[in-house]
């Protein structure tokens, strides 16, 4: 049950619904009071009350909370900055007009890093936001709040971006799921930028189910229902465990947790390991797009047009500034044709290419904060090293759990797919959910990680 004494999931709970056991007044008070008595930092803003929807909308009553990034009913963000976006739109942004349209309720506007910059929750406006999992423990970022505030159980979904890992990282940190989908499958206006080349909108759930309801509601043209993947056994996946970065490797046992878990979907199916050899490569082109395309998000602060920038966002962009333009030209040109030679090399004869996630496990907080004495640079480039190429390349991915570490936190892969094969990843991710955690899923796990490290 959620801190608002209700079910985990969307589907429960519309069964309560459907079988008048509450009504949806009911249940829109209680997660709005289980927000409003929260202590975890993870949310920016209480959004006011709105009128119940149609009960026969698919996500009537069901209470949804966003990274402070989008454009509210009424509200503009203010990305962590402490501030309305300048450029908010009057209209709130598509995707939440579109899951309004469904039934669903917006709750909170949600903590995140300041203009979306950086891969923790950090943020020298807002406290620290506080894993669910153990307080010692990291959130990642950008969509720092979405994780808690999922993993916690005060809300049902939420949406975040994800620009490097943006949604991915603090999934993994927190011990949900997080969904990236095909870049530019979803419209991003009424979102601010903050590189518009590699930013995605991204969904955090607590199951696979409930992201395959919220996506669909997202897509409301699109035919319902996912891809029919192989039969479990008949998984085709490619796996890849090392890193070409020698100081980003994996340790043993997150290797043997990921080994377990891709023996289970290949039984009696295909598997073929493969080395990502222009893995840094795309990295590099990844971080040369966010960097120039940050200093165009932010040009008016950078010539004093616009409220100053706080120290990260403001080096990202002065560095993006310093870049010759031929750079960005070149990594765009390229962008298409590296695409192809991953789809060709990878994932020719595969459904998923299986990676590490957070390759030495979740990091202490002590451990990311560059301003702690126990800082270690690696830890912090453990978070996005295996995910910002994905960015790049522009194919949807998603990362869930499916073990728990010795440290009592859990362990995440990620899998990537073809252009539009989300449906394919939820049914692999909810196959694991169940085969994993038995009926309860996610939920249940969380509740043995709460007492870990």
């Amino acid at each position: 049950m959620t801190p608002a004494g209700l079910p985990d999931t969307i589907h429960a709970l519309r069964q309560l619904l459907a079988n008048a056991e509450l009504s949806i007044d009911e249940a829109l008070v209680r997660q709005r009071r289980a927000f409003a008595a929260d202590t975890s930092h993870c949310a920016v803003s209480l959004l006011p009350a709105s009128p119940p929807a149609d009960p026969a909308l698919p996500l009537a009553g069901v209470g949804l909370a966003h990274k402070d990034i989008y454009t509210l009913p009424g509200r503009a963000p203010e990305c962590g900055a402490g501030r309305p976006w300048p450029g908010s739109p009057p209209l709130a942004a598509t995707v939440i007009r579109r899951l309004h349209a469904a039934g669903s309720s917006p709750l909170a506007a949600l903590a995140m890093a300041e203009h979306a910059c950086g891969a923790t929750g950090e943020n020298p406006n807002y406290p620290l936001p506080i894993n669910p999992l153990a307080p010692a423990a990291a959130v990642g970022g950008s969509s720092s709040g979405s994780a808690v505030a999922v993993a916690s159980g005060l809300c049902y979904g939420s949406l975040g971006t994800d620009t490097a890992g943006s949604v991915r990282i603090p999934a993994a940190t927190c011990g949900v799921l997080g969904l990236k989908p095909t870049r530019d499958l979803l419209p991003r206006d009424g979102v601010a930028p903050l590189a518009p080349a590699l930013d995605t909108v991204g969904i955090i759930t607590r199951s696979a189910a409930d992201a395959a309801a919220l996506l669909q509601a997202l897509q409301p043209a699109a035919k319902p229902g996912a891809p029919v993947p192989p039969a479990p056994h008949h998984w085709r996946i490619a796996t890849c465990w090392r890193h070409p970065d020698p100081g980003v490797q994996a340790d043993a046992a997150i290797v043997d947790a990921l080994e377990d878990y891709a023996a289970e979907c290949s039984a009696q199916g295909r598997r073929r390991e493969h080395r990502l050899g222009q893995l840094l490569e795309w990295m590099r082109l990844a971080q040369i797009l966010l960097y120039a395309e940050a200093a165009t998000s932010h040009a008016a602060a950078l010539r004093g047009r616009a409220a100053p920038l706080s120290p990260l966002p403001r080096t990202l962009a002065l560095a993006g500034a310093a870049m010759p333009a031929a750079w960005h030209a070149q990594a765009t040109q390229r962008r298409a044709g590296h695409a192809q030679a991953f789809l060709t090399d990878v994932l020719q004869d595969c459904d998923v290419l299986l990676t590490p996630v957070l390759p030495r496990g979740i990091p202490d907080w002590a451990e990311v904060i560059t301003t702690s004495p126990d800082f270690v640079p690696r830890r912090l480039l453990d978070l996005f090293c295996w995910l910002s190429f994905v960015n790049y390349l522009g194919l949807p991915a998603i990362v869930f759990p499916i073990a728990q570490g010795a440290d009592g936190r859990p362990v995440s892969v990620q899998a990537i797919a073809r252009p539009g094969a989300e449906g394919l990843l939820l049914v692999l991710a909810r196959q694991a959910e169940h085969s994993r955690f038995g009926a309860s899923g996610y939920a249940g796990m969380r509740l043995d990680f709460s007492s870990g490290g």
